[in-house]
C-alpha cells in the first residue's frame, strides 16, 4: 500500500466498534458519568461484564469480599478505575472482531497486557496516572494491529517485528508499512474521542523518547509523564519477547533513570512482578499468552547470551588474527613471486647501452607490464627492433607479451622478410592466446648505414617519425595480432636520415594531467600534449631525450593507471 494512501487517511476511513462497545466508551468518559447509567451500559453486554466482574474478583486486584454485580465493582474499584477498565475492554473486543489471516492475535494482546501491567507498575513508583496507566499502556501499539488489518498480506511479518528492540521495530515498521502504529494510533484515538491524555500518549511514547543519545534525556515534562511510562512500558515487553534481552535490560535501566530517575532495584524488582500479573489478567480478559517466562529465566537467557557473544567474539577475533596472518603470508609469498616474474620480463628487455641509436625505457603500472620492446643487432650489423601492447593487464597479458617478443627474436635470427616474421607471429597467437585478447605490435628493422627503414603497423599507435621540416605517421595497416589468421602484412619503406622515429603505448597519451592550468587539471595529456613534449626535447642527446620524458612524466602526470613504453630509434 502506497505510502500516500497513509497520508490521506482519515479517521473515519479506520475500523470503529459497534454502535452499543461506542456508545458505553464515549459515556463512560464523561466527567458526569452517573454509576446507575454505566452499569446499565455495562450489563447489556454480557461478554464484557463477565470480563469486569473476573478481573474484578482477581489476584490482580486483591479484594477480600467477592463482587457480584457492576454496581459493586463500582463501589470496590471507583468510578475512575472501572472507566478505564471499560475502555480497556471495549477497544479490545471492538478489535479482536477483525479477523486477520494468518496474524497471531494472542500473541499481540498478551504484549499488550504486558505493557499495561507495566505502566500501571511504573505509575506506582512515579507517582503519574495509575488509572490511566493499564489502559493506556494496553492500547498504545493498537495503531500496529490495524495496519495489520488493512494489510494482512503482510501478517507474517509479526513474528520478525515482535522479536526486535521497540527502536529497530519502529524502523522496519516504517520501511514494511510506510507509516508507523502512533501515527495510524493517533488517528483511532480521535476517531474514537478518546481523551487528549491518551491521544498524547499513543501519539509521542516513541517521538518523545527515541533518540540516539541517550545522554541528552531530560525529566519528563508534565504533559509527557504518561507518554514516558509508556515507553519504558515498551522495553518492559521487550524484555520478555526480543532476542537481545540483555540490551532491552540495559536500555530499560538507563532510560529509566533518566526520565525518572528509578534505581536499577526497583526496575528489576517491577520486572519480576510482570509474569504473574500478566497470567492474571490475562485470564480476566481471556487471552491465551501460555506459559510466562519468569524474569529469572530471562536473566540467565540474557547472561548466557552475552557469554555466548564474548566467545563468539573471542573465537572470531581469532579467526581473524590467523585470517590476517594467513593473508600476510600470502601476500608475501606472492610478492616474492610478482618480484621473480618482474626481474624475468625485465631481462627479455634488451640492454640499452649496447646500441647506440636506440633508446627505450618501459614503466610498468603495476609488478607486471602488458606492454613490451625489444631490440637486436643481427651479424650483419641490421639492428631489428618491436614495440607492442597485450590487451588486458595482470599475469595474463605479461605471459602473452612474453610469447609475442620471444617469437619476434626467435624468428627475426632466421628470417629475413619482415612480413613472413609477422605473418607467422600473428598465427602462432591466433592458434594459442586465450580468447579476447589480442596484441597491438610494431616490427621492422633499420640499417645503421643507409638509414633505411622497414616497418610493420599492425593495430598499434602510429609511430611519429621527426625531422627538421616536421613529422610522419606511420598509421597501421592491419588489425592487431591473435585475431585474422593467415593476415599478410606488407612492411613499408622509410628513411629516418638526420630524423628521430618515436613508438610509445596509449599509457602516454591516456594519462591524465596532475600540473597546469585548473581546467586541464584531471584531462588527458592527449597526442597533442605527447607531440609537445616530443618536439620540446628533440634537440637534446638521445639518452637526455628519454630521461628528460620520464621526468615530465613524473611531475605532469597523475599516478599511472596504464603502462608507459617507449622506444626511440635514431638517424642523426
Amino acid at each position: 500500500m502506497a505510502a500516500a494512501f497513509y497520508r490521506d487517511l482519515l479517521p473515519e476511513d479506520l475500523p470503529a466498534p459497534n454502535k452499543q462497545v461506542m456508545q458505553l466508551i464515549q459515556y463512560s468518559l464523561r466527567e458526569d458519568a452517573e454509576v446507575e447509567i454505566l452499569t446499565k451500559l455495562i450489563s447489556v453486554n454480557p461478554g464484557l461484564t463477565a470480563q469486569v466482574l473476573g478481573l474484578v474478583n482477581s489476584a490482580f486486584f486483591g479484594l477480600r469480599q467477592d463482587i457480584r454485580t457492576i454496581s459493586e465493582a463500582v463501589i470496590a474499584m471507583g468510578l475512575k478505575c472501572l472507566r478505564n477498565l471499560v475502555l480497556c475492554f471495549a477497544v479490545k473486543e471492538a478489535l479482536s472482531k477483525k479477523k486477520i489471516p494468518g496474524f497471531d492475535i494472542d500473541t499481540f494482546w498478551e504484549d499488550s497486557i504486558r505493557r499495561g501491567v507495566a505502566a500501571q507498575q511504573i505509575g506506582y513508583l512515579v507517582n503519574g496516572p495509575v488509572e490511566e496507566a493499564f489502559t493506556a499502556g494496553m492500547i498504545q501499539d493498537i495503531g500496529l494491529l490495524v495496519l495489520f488489518f488493512m494489510e494482512p498480506e503482510k501478517s507474517d511479518r509479526w513474528p520478525l517485528l515482535r522479536s526486535n528492540m521497540p527502536q529497530k521495530r519502529y524502523e522496519m515498521e516504517e520501511e514494511l508499512f510506510e507509516t508507523t502504529h502512533d501515527s495510524v494510533g493517533t488517528l483511532l484515538a480521535k476517531r474514537w474521542n478518546l481523551p487528549e491524555s491518551y491521544t498524547r500518549g499513543i501519539g509521542y511514547h516513541h517521538v518523545f523518547f527515541n533518540k540516539k543519545d541517550t545522554k541528552k534525556f531530560g525529566r519528563v515534562g508534565e504533559k509527557s509523564v504518561l507518554a514516558g511510562m509508556m515507553h519504558l512500558s515498551d522495553l518492559c515487553n521487550a524484555i520478555y519477547t526480543c532476542h537481545d534481552k540483555s540490551a532491552a535490560l540495559t536500555d530499560l535501566k538507563k532510560k529509566a533513570k533518566l526520565l525518572f530517575g528509578l534505581t536499577n532495584e526497583k526496575v528489576e524488582s517491577l520486572l519480576a512482578l510482570l509474569p504473574s500479573q500478566v497470567d492474571e489478567m490475562s485470564e480476566s480478559l481471556q487471552v491465551s499468552v501460555g506459559f510466562q517466562t519468569t524474569f529469572e529465566t530471562v536473566m540467565e537467557q540474557a547472561n548466557r547470551k552475552l557469554v555466548d557473544d564474548n566467545l563468539s567474539y573471542q573465537e572470531l577475533t581469532w579467526r581473524l588474527q590467523n585470517s590476517l596472518k594467513q593473508r600476510d603470508e600470502y601476500a608475501e609469498k606472492l610478492e616474492s613471486e610478482l618480484g621473480v616474474a618482474r626481474e624475468i620480463q625485465k631481462s627479455l628487455q634488451p640492454d640499452i647501452e649496447k646500441i647506440q641509436q636506440v633508446g627505450a625505457f618501459n614503466l610498468p603500472a603495476s609488478h607486471l607490464s602488458g606492454d613490451f620492446y625489444d631490440y637486436f643487432a643481427k651479424d650483419d650489423g641490421t639492428i631489428y627492433f618491436c614495440l607492442g601492447d597485450v590487451s588486458g593487464k595482470g599475469t595474463s597479458a605479461a605471459l602473452l607479451m612474453a610469447k609475442a617478443i620471444s617469437l619476434f627474436r626467435c624468428l627475426s635470427k632466421v628470417l629475413d622478410d619482415l612480413s613472413q616474421i609477422v605473418q607467422l607471429m600473428n598465427n602462432e597467437l591466433c592458434e594459442t592466446a586465450i580468447r579476447g585478447m589480442f596484441v597491438t605490435f610494431i616490427g621492422g628493422w633499420l640499417d645503421p648505414e643507409s638509414k633505411d627503414l622497414s616497418i610493420v603497423n599492425v593495430g598499434h599507435l602510429p609511430p611519429f617519425l621527426v625531422d627538421d621540416k616536421g613529422l610522419t605517421k606511420i598509421e597501421p595497416a592491419d588489425p592487431p595480432l591473435g585475431i585474422l589468421p593467415g593476415a599478410l602484412h606488407p612492411a613499408g619503406q622509410f628513411s629516418i636520415k638526420n630524423s628521430r622515429l618515436f613508438l610509445y603505448t596509449d599509457g602516454f597519451t591516456e594519462g591524465r594531467l596532475k600540473k597546469g592550468d585548473e581546467k586541464d587539471l584531471g584531462k588527458e595529456l592527449g597526442v597533442k600534449g605527447f607531440l609537445r613534449w616530443l618536439l620540446q626535447s628533440r634537440k637534446m642527446p638521445l639518452d637526455d631525450q628519454m630521461t628528460w620524458i620520464k621526468d615530465q612524466c613524473s611531475e605532469q602526470l597523475a599516478p599511472q593507471s596504464d603502462d608507459l613504453t617507449l622506444m626511440i630509434l635514431s638517424g642523426e
